[in-house]
């Protein structure tokens, strides 16, 4: 997962992009997830919540996805949760980062996390 974070770190973000030139949320955890875990998602955020299995917050393991609401539909961004309360996200305002769950912007956004790793 670190060096998939190496990889991609700091790619700028772009609404329905999937490169390093530019990526959104939703693609970034697609190919992570692919390329680290062989583990196939949809593509976009509300497809990945919708067929993830739901994980408390206390529960939450490297690699679940950790989703919010961040604008328009139910589910509008998402993450990979990576250890100590911090996930790695393609963000709009920094690109490919680390942020953490107890930010208050992330906490009055999150709306749950999901497991895909069996």
């Amino acid at each position: 997962l670190l060096r998939a974070i190496d990889y991609w770190w700091g790619t700028r973000y772009c609404l329905g992009g999937s490169t390093t030139n530019c990526i959104d949320c939703s693609a970034f955890t697609l190919a992570v997830m692919r390329d680290v875990y062989n583990v196939p998602l949809a593509r976009t955020a509300q497809e990945q919540y919708n067929n993830s299995d739901r994980v408390e917050v206390e529960d939450l393991k490297e690699g679940d996805l950790v989703f919010f609401h961040t604008s328009g539909r139910s589910i509008s961004h998402v993450g990979i949760y990576v250890i100590n309360n911090k996930f790695v996200h393609a963000a709009t305002s920094g690109g490919v980062m680390v942020s953490d769950l107890n930010d208050k912007y992330w906490q009055a956004r999150y709306k749950g996390a999901g497991r895909v790793i069996k």
